[in-house]
């Protein structure tokens, strides 16, 4: 009986707040609290961020995602006096099978592993064209951060700024690569060929083939904390933020904040708690 009676005081004394633990449970002082969260945070990296690496994207958002794209080409071409692009079925078409292509065979890169380019996929179509680009967007949580990017890059930027091209594809899809969940942009840009003098126009290798390079880095968006895959990540961490407000709330009420021990423990908690949410937050967007 004594012995239940001492682990009942244990359980009271580590987790219920009551006037002999000064308000504060063992269990959820700062001290542990950090450790919670440097749990958290090793089980984010080595099943989180190896799991998931972009926002997803609801069915009906596609169609948004690329009017968007479309639109703000056209307001980059009308910045820099050039006229607007038409969307064009036919390079739509040519986007889209290039998108699913990329998630079928599993792979991020202007050429398939099959040697299929931008001009394969635009032939497969009854698009007659003498000049042709492609940009290519992976993990974007929008249109506008996708168009920052490519206009921040130079190869990129010219296929935007290019005088010479009259329509536009875009295609926009949710899928994987390489078993990462990813959102994938591609924007596919051409002219028509018109026959001169009777002489049949060049629809095999076009004469502009600019190809960006693709680059890597980390995104920040709170659009990253939706992902059905993060959700229980965030749960734990509004529980673990609550919980450090909470004691540190407790520890101002006792005086215990005039201590330093008392005051570095509290921010060393907070800062790492801090930290998981910027890592929930990341996602690794590139351009190519």
């Amino acid at each position: 009986m004594a012995k239940a009676k001492k682990n009942k005081l244990d359980f009271k004394h580590w987790f219920i707040p009551h006037k002999h633990n000064d308000y504060r449970p063992q269990a959820f002082r700062h001290r542990l609290l950090t450790l919670y969260s440097f749990i958290l945070l090793s089980v984010q990296v080595i099943f989180g961020i190896a799991y998931v690496s972009g926002p997803s994207l609801a069915a009906g958002d596609t169609t948004t995602v690329q009017q968007a794209v479309i639109e703000l080409t056209n307001t980059e071409r009308q910045k820099n006096g050039l006229g607007d692009l038409s969307e064009n079925a036919f390079l739509d078409q040519a986007a889209e099978a290039k998108l699913n292509d990329m998630f079928q065979e599993n792979y991020w890169e202007h050429i398939s592993p099959e040697g299929k380019q931008a001009w394969d996929f635009i032939n497969a179509t009854d698009y007659q064209y003498s000049y042709a680009g492609e940009n290519l967007a992976r993990g974007f949580v929008d249109a506008k951060t996708a168009m920052n990017a490519w206009m921040n890059s130079p190869s990129h930027k010219k296929n935007i700024l290019n005088s010479e091209y009259q329509d536009i594809g875009v295609a926009v899809g949710y899928g994987k690569i390489n078993d990462k969940s990813t959102v994938l942009i591609v924007q596919m840009f051409g002219v028509q060929a018109k026959a001169v003098a009777g002489t049949e126009a060049n629809n095999t290798t076009p004469s502009n083939q600019t190809i960006g390079q693709a680059k890597t880095s980390p995104s920040i968006s709170t659009s990253n904390l939706t992902i059905f895959q993060r959700m229980p990540y965030l749960v734990f961490w509004a529980i673990l933020f609550a919980l450090i407000i909470f004691d540190g709330i407790s520890v101002r009420r006792l005086g215990l904040h005039r201590s330093k021990k008392s005051m570095f423990e509290f921010r060393v908690a907070l800062l790492i708690n801090i930290f998981v949410l910027l890592l929930l937050s990341i996602n690794y967007v590139s351009i190519a």
